[in-house]
């Protein structure tokens, strides 16, 4: 069995290889592409297009640390679970955090985010050395703050202490990646009518790697290579309404009790660009352009549905040597759906938080490229994607 002849993040930077293909590569993103790919922290946003940028909450902070400033919550506990990548069939991701605020203007937060591939597929290749691997993972620790410079503008700092165990569990390279965000929001009357109500426009950005540190090094045993460290920008903007809803069905219910008689929407919309950096010959950043837009509706304040569109740009066509790309753009629809369970006032104020619980299950939005190869079973057989987010909201 001839071994995949090339996976591209790059001359001298970790990739992959899978024993049964030959003059074809699969592209993985450069430097902690597990945390890197989207694969969203929130399952909220993930339904939504992986629209993180524009929601509050420690859940969205990997993203853009001001996320922390707008919730609403005086404390807030989050965790977060995934399935994985289409190509990585056995991955996970897993996320936990919190956030306090400490004065109406100022949170803060600490975050775990972890992707792992327990058995994995692929091997490890470190400065064109290979290593098989029974396990492999990537986890980042993150401390965050937030504050309200002017009303409703909120800025927001995280140090995220990154880390790569790519061959049996072992650390093979680390590194300390800052990043910087901003979160605005305003009150508008876009739509002058009795019946539209509550209208907010939100913009943010961000900027993961705001040092400019575009190198990662990687060592394990006797093998180093050197590849680029991503330098994420971001951008987002939302605009959320409520529109009155009535239902007598609900107007009796516990469940439901003190809700708006109404419907509350939003749309959000991100875009995400890699700037450039790192070791020269290092063209990533020339892909995993992304663009992402989510709906969601609100409905009595207590069960929501959403659904979103993701793309991103990947590479294509035939490379200088001939080998082929079966991995292209990555694109396709999301859908979620979630509900606030009122437990403070179901339990008559004994528990001292709501729960809200949210789901995303449907296709897994993958970069293979079916019609020009047939991939292995093990990476098409199961494409279906389940998200779950449980958010804890103290009153």
């Amino acid at each position: 069995m001839n071994h995949m002849k090339k996976l591209l993040i790059g001359i001298l930077v970790i990739s992959f290889s899978f024993s049964s293909f030959s003059q074809t590569s699969y592209y993985y993103p450069p430097g902690y592409f597990g945390l890197f790919s989207n694969q969203s922290t929130s399952a909220r946003a993930q339904g939504m297009g992986f629209t993180t940028l524009t929601k509050p909450g420690i859940e969205n902070s990997f993203y853009n640390p001001s996320s922390i400033g707008n919730s609403k919550a005086p404390i807030q506990v989050y965790a977060n679970y995934a399935n994985g990548h289409s190509y990585r069939p056995k991955s996970r991701y897993y996320f936990a955090g919190g956030a306090f605020k400490v004065t109406d203007k100022f949170t803060v937060g600490l975050s775990y985010f972890s992707y792992q591939n327990p058995d994995p597929v692929w091997t490890t290749i470190i400065g064109w050395q290979t290593f098989d691997t029974d396990f492999f993972s990537q986890r980042a620790i993150s401390l965050v703050a937030a504050y309200e410079i002017m009303e409703g503008l909120q800025a927001g700092l995280s140090a995220n202490m990154m880390q790569e165990n790519a061959v049996n569990g072992e650390k093979t390279n680390s590194d300390f990646v800052p990043s910087l965000g901003l979160q605005y929001e305003r009150a508008i009357q876009f739509f002058k009518s009795e019946k539209i109500k509550n209208q907010q426009l939100v913009g943010a950005m961000s900027l993961y790697n705001f040092i400019f540190q575009g190198k990662t090094s990687q060592s394990y045993q006797d093998a180093n290579a050197e590849g680029y460290l991503p330098i994420i920008l971001r951008l987002g903007g939302g605009y959320s309404f409520q529109l009155p809803l009535k239902l007598q069905l609900i107007h009796d219910k516990s469940y439901f009790k003190g809700t708006a008689q109404a419907v509350d929407l939003r749309l959000d919309l991100q875009y995400q660009d890699y700037l450039p950096g790192g070791p020269e010959n290092i063209t990533d950043h020339e892909l995993n352009t992304s663009f992402g837009i989510g709906a969601e509706a609100w409905f009595f304040e207590r069960i929501a549905l959403r659904m979103g569109y993701f793309t991103e740009k990947g590479p294509s066509g035939e490379q200088e040597d001939g080998d082929l790309w079966v991995t292209g753009n990555r694109a396709g629809f999301s859908w979620g759906y979630g509900t606030l369970i009122p437990t403070y006032l179901l339990s008559k104020e004994k528990i001292p938080f709501d729960m809200e619980v949210n789901f995303v299950t449907g296709k897994q939005i993958t970069s293979l490229n079916e019609k020009i190869y047939t991939h292995p079973a093990i990476f098409t057989e199961n494409t279906f994607q389940f998200s779950f987010g449980l958010n804890l909201l103290w009153r």
